[in-house]
């Protein structure tokens, strides 16, 4: 039988950010979309002269995938050194890098 909804395969549960002033900063994935920018209500306020102040979002899709959007920032948002120009499903473990700041999908 299977378990719950979500069965575990490879799927993540939070949001870590492994460099940058926000190091150690984690973020629980509930279904919620999450925004990073310069701006202060964003989920993650990234205080970094590279960071426009609507930058990303981080975002699940109908087939429970997150997905990360470049939200038309000044310099880019990376995954595994790849601009984006699309709205782009994340692997787990995949960094995704904002200016200084390395965020990653973790189990």
């Amino acid at each position: 039988a299977r378990g719950g909804r979500g069965g575990g395969r490879n799927t993540p549960t939070k949001l870590v950010v492994s460099e940058g002033s926000l190091t150690g900063t984690t973020v629980a994935l509930q279904g919620q979309t999450i925004t990073l920018g310069r701006a202060h209500d964003s989920t993650i306020v990234l205080d970094d002269d590279y960071a426009s102040s609507r930058h990303a979002r981080i975002y699940p899709d109908r087939d429970g995938r997150w997905i990360v959007e470049d939200l038309g920032s000044t310099n880019g948002t990376y995954l595994d050194r790849t601009r984006l120009t699309t709205p782009t499903p994340i692997p787990l473990e995949a960094p995704i890098r904002i200016g200084k700041t390395v965020i990653e999908l973790r189990k």
